[in-house]
C-alpha cells in the first residue's frame, strides 16, 4: 500500500464514525456544557469529534522492541526532546523489572506486549499464541500499574507460508485479550487479522537503521509522509524498532529529535495514547438537548481504563460557542486504575491479591463440565463498587460472546459472588487439544471511589501427544557436510520402499503447528528431512506444501520435483508415498505438509517408519 493510500483509508476509517463499539469495552456517561449567543445558536449547535487533537495534523509516535536495558537511554532521550516512546516488552529478569522498567512509564512513556518469549507466532498452536499475548499483558500491567492496549509481532510475523488461517488465529487472540493497535509495517492488519471495523489502529512504521541511525534517511522518511497529505489529511507515523545503538547513533538521534521537536501541528504520542484516542473518537456516541441558549451534550462511549489511556478527545463545535471557541478538549471524568495486580489460582482455594487485601477470589477452568468460574469475596470494611469482569479465554474455547463480560454495580462488604461462563464448545481438533492454556478474568472495580483492576488467571495443560501429523512423523539424516547428500541419494531415500533405518526421528518443536518440523542447526552444513504419507488411491490434486526458505532440494516417491508455487500440486499414488526435502541446518521451524485441501493443518495421513 502507497503512503497515499495509507492517508486515505486513515480518513475514510474516520469518516465513517463507528458508534457500535464493536469491543463491547465498558462504557461511561459524560455531559459537555456549551454557551452560544443565542437560543437559535444552541439549537443548530453541532459537536463533532476530531481524528486528532486540536490543531495536529501528524501524530508521532516511537516503538523500541524487546527488554533491552538501553531502553532507560532512550527514555531520557526523547523526554529530552518532549518525544515518547511506547516499549514493547517480553519476560526479562528481576534487574530489568527493578532497575529499567520503572523508567519506561514516566514522561510520558509506556509499555506495550511484546508476548513473553518473542516467538514467531505464526507457527505455534492456537492456545499458546493465546497464552503469549494475555499473560504477558497481564503481568506488565501488574508490574507497572498501567493498562496495556498496544502489540507488536515478534519479528513481524503474522503469517506462515500457505497457512491462511495463521493471521486469523492471531486476530483472535488479540481481540479476546484486549488489546487495540499496532505500529506495524502492514496498514491492512485489521482486516487481515479478522478483526470487526473500526476496532484494530495502524501506524505508518518506518525504520532509520538500529545500530546506525541516518538523520539524512529520517528526513525523506517524513517528507515522504508528508507530501503524501493534502490539506485537512491526517497521519500516524512511527520509528522503531530496537535500542541497538552505540553512543554516536545516540547522538546522531538527539539531533534528529531535536530538529523535529516543537512542531505545531504535531502531536507527539506514545502508541497507548493513539489506540485509546482513536477508539473513543470512533465510537463514542452524542447526543444533546436544549436549555435556553446553553447546549448540554451528552457523551457516551468507553472508560478510560477499558482504552487504556485517559487521553482526552477534542471536538470541533458549529457554531462558534458565546466566547468564541470553536475546539473544545473532552476530558474523561473517570480516572484511570490506581493499582494494578495479578493473582494465578488454582482450584477453589481463595487468595488474597498482595496489593488488594481485602479481597479474596479464586478463577477454575472446568474442562469436563465447559465452564469457567470467578468467585470474588470482598472480606473489606469498605464496598467494592462499578464492577465490571471480562472473561479473556483460551483459543480452544468458544462461548456465545468472543468476551464475556458481567457487571454489579455493587459487592457489600461481608459477601461474595460468583460469575460463570458456560462454554458453548471445546475445539476437539488436535490442532486446539493440546498446549498451555491461560485463562484471566480482568476485573476493574472502584474501592472507596478509586478505580482499581485485579487480573485473576488460572493455568492448566493439555499434552502434545504424537500424532499422524509431519511434526510428530518426520525422520532426518544429518546435519551433515553437503557432499554427503547426492541427488542420487535423496531421489533413493524419496523411494517409499527404500529402507531408513540409518534415519532418526526429528525432535518436534514444542508447542509447534502440526506442519512444521523443527529443523536442527550446525552452521555450513545441510539436514535432510524425510515423510511418509498414504493414499488410499492414485491421486492427482493433492497440494504440497514446502517453505521456499533453506530448502535446497524436494523429493518425491523417486524423483526431485519443482515447487513453484504454495501450495503445489502434486500427484499421489495409491499405499505409500514419501517426500525429502534437503536443507541448510539452520535452525528453526519449518513448513512441510500434504493436505487434499489448501490447509496445511488438516494434513493427509502421514505413517512413521
Amino acid at each position: 500500500m502507497t503512503l497515499k493510500s495509507y492517508v486515505l483509508m486513515c480518513a475514510l476509517a474516520f469518516s465513517a464514525v463507528l458508534s457500535a463499539n464493536p469491543l463491547a469495552l465498558p462504557e461511561y456517561t459524560r455531559e459537555v456544557k456549551l454557551t452560544f449567543a443565542t437560543p437559535e445558536a444552541a439549537k443548530e449547535a453541532k459537536l463533532t469529534l476530531l481524528p486528532l487533537p486540536a490543531g495536529k495534523h501528524f501524530a508521532f509516535s516511537t516503538r523500541w522492541d524487546d527488554s533491552n536495558p538501553k531502553h532507560a537511554k532512550m527514555a531520557e532521550l526523547l523526554a529530552k526532546h518532549g518525544f515518547k516512546g511506547t516499549f514493547f516488552l517480553v519476560a526479562r529478569d528481576d534487574k530489568f523489572y527493578d532497575e529499567t522498567l520503572p523508567l519506561l512509564t514516566r514522561k510520558g512513556h509506556s509499555v506495550g506486549n511484546h508476548t513473553l518469549n518473542h516467538p514467531n507466532l505464526a507457527t505455534l498452536i492456537p492456545n499458546e499464541v493465546s497464552r503469549q499475548i494475555l499473560q504477558n499483558r497481564a503481568e506488565y500491567e501488574a508490574r507497572t500499574n498501567q493498562p496495556v492496549n498496544a502489540f507488536v509481532l515478534p519479528y513481524c510475523a503474522y503469517k506462515n507460508g500457505s497457512d491462511s488461517l495463521s493471521p486469523l488465529r492471531i486476530g483472535e487472540a488479540l481481540y479476546r485479550s484486549g488489546e487495540l493497535g499496532s505500529p506495524e509495517y502492514f496498514p491492512n492488519l485489521e482486516e487481515e487479522y479478522g478483526l470487526p471495523a473500526g476496532s484494530w489502529s495502524v501506524s505508518s512504521l518506518f525504520s532509520i537503521d538500529d545500530r546506525h541511525p541516518s538523520a539524512e534517511r529520517f528526513d525523506s522518511e517524513i517528507e515522504k509522509r508528508l507530501k503524501s497529505m493534502k490539506p485537512g489529511d491526517y497521519f500516524h507515523a512511527t520509528l522503531g524498532l530496537h535500542t541497538w545503538q552505540d553512543d554516536k547513533g545516540f547522538e546522531t538521534l538527539d539531533g534528529i529529535f531535536a530538529k523535529y521537536a516543537n512542531r505545531p501541528d504535531w502531536w507527539y504520542c506514545n502508541e497507548n495514547e493513539y489506540n485509546a484516542y482513536r477508539y473513543a473518537a470512533q465510537h463514542t456516541r452524542i447526543e444533546k438537548r436544549v436549555e435556553g441558549n446553553r447546549a448540554i451534550f451528552l457523551l457516551a462511549g468507553p472508560t478510560p481504563a477499558a482504552l487504556g489511556s485517559d487521553t482526552p478527545l477534542w471536538a470541533a463545535v458549529t457554531p462558534a460557542t458565546a466566547d468564541g471557541k470553536t475546539r473544545v478538549r473532552l476530558p474523561h471524568t473517570l480516572a484511570m486504575p490506581e493499582k494494578i495486580d495479578l493473582v494465578v489460582t488454582n482450584g477453589s482455594d481463595l487468595v488474597k491479591p498482595k496489593k488488594f487485601p481485602a479481597v479474596a477470589v479464586s478463577l477454575q477452568m472446568n474442562l469436563e463440565e465447559e465452564r469457567v468460574t470467578l468467585t470474588l469475596a470482598n472480606q473489606g470494611k469498605l464496598p467494592l463498587t462499578n464492577v465490571t469482569v471480562a472473561f479473556r479465554l483460551p483459543l480452544l474455547i468458544t462461548t456465545d460472546e468472543r468476551v464475556p463480560r458481567k457487571s454489579a454495580e455493587l459487592i457489600a462488604p461481608g459477601s461474595t459472588v460468583t460469575y460463570s461462563v458456560n462454554f458453548t464448545e471445546q475445539r476437539k481438533t488436535a490442532l486446539y487439544q493440546c498446549g498451555r492454556l491461560f485463562a484471566a478474568a480482568e476485573v476493574d472495580f472502584e474501592l472507596d471511589e478509586k478505580p482499581q483492576r485485579l487480573w485473576v488467571a488460572t493455568t492448566d495443560e493439555l499434552p502434545q501427544f504424537a500424532e499422524a501429523v509431519p511434526r510428530d512423523t518426520a525422520l532426518a539424516l544429518g546435519p551433515l557436510p553437503p557432499e554427503s547428500f547426492t541427488p542420487e541419494l535423496l531421489a533413493a531415500a524419496s523411494n517409499p520402499q527404500e529402507s531408513l533405518s540409518n534415519w532418526e526421528p526429528l525432535k518436534a518443536g514444542e508447542w509447534n503447528l502440526p506442519y512444521l518440523v523443527q529443523i536442527p542447526k550446525k552452521e555450513k552444513e545441510q539436514v535432510a528431512v524425510a515423510l511418509t504419507f498414504r493414499a488410499e488411491a492414485a491421486i492427482d490434486g493433492w497440494k504440497l506444501h514446502v517453505g521456499s526458505r533453506d530448502v535446497l532440494g524436494v523429493y518425491l516417491n523417486g524423483s526431485r520435483i519443482e515447487v513453484k508455487s504454495l501450495p503445489e500440486r502434486i500427484k499421489a499414488q495409491k499405499g505409500l508415498n514419501r517426500l525429502v526435502v534437503l536443507y541448510k541446518a539452520n535452525g528453526g521451524p519449518h513448513m512441510i505438509s500434504v493436505s487434499k485441501g489448501s490447509n496445511p493443518n488438516l494434513p493427509v495421513e502421514f505413517v512413521q517408519q
